[in-house]
């Protein structure tokens, strides 16, 4: 299977995740952990960088990617963010409630592409080229524990999923849950 094709059956399965999440909406609402909505509108008006502060979300540049990325034991999700950005501030809340929950079985990184609200476009080329990043926000999940059953495999370089939707405020609880759903059965299998 080609690289397009299995990124595309990716998005297609993260779709069938939050379109049965959306339909199943209310009969899984008392499986979510307790999100009070006040504080997630709250915290989506300020900085990313203030946002993940408090947060188990490390701090990730390009000199150490790799090491910490590429060589991490553990499942590791990056968001790329543009720290003044509206989406990226929305995916920063859902990445600290994500984070505070799973800290303990995935590792999370926060990697500041701009202090702004905008990338310039040398920047995106910059990113793209190294880290196959499209857009920003992006989240890149790498499910780095598979190197142990594939011994076959050399590079794990590339990430198991690259996401670029954001949740809007409105969806904000459904895409969490879509998202929680998909790390316990796809990462933390």
């Amino acid at each position: 299977m080609t690289g397009r094709r299995v990124r595309w059956a990716r998005r297609r399965a993260l779709a069938c995740v939050v379109g049965l999440a959306l339909g199943l909406a209310p009969e899984v609402r008392a499986t979510v952990p307790a999100v009070d909505m006040t504080e997630v509108r709250r915290l989506a008006r300020e900085p990313v960088e203030a946002i993940f502060s408090g947060a188990p979300v490390g701090r990730v540049s390009d000199q150490d990617y790799r090491k910490v990325v590429h060589d991490s034991p553990r499942p590791v999700v990056v968001i790329f963010y543009a720290n003044q950005d509206e989406k990226s501030r929305n995916l920063a809340t859902l990445a600290r409630y994500l984070a505070l929950e799973f800290s303990q079985v995935i590792t999370f990184y926060g990697y500041r592409v701009t202090g702004g609200a905008s990338v310039e476009r040398q920047a995106l080329g910059t990113l793209q080229r190294q880290y196959g990043v499209r857009q920003v926000p992006a989240t890149l999940f790498y499910d780095n524990d598979r190197g142990k059953i594939e011994l076959e495999k050399a590079d794990y370089s590339v990430p198991t999923l690259a996401e670029y939707r954001t949740p809007s405020l409105l969806f904000w609880k459904t895409y969490h849950q879509a998202i929680r759903d998909y790390i316990q059965k796809s990462i933390l299998d």
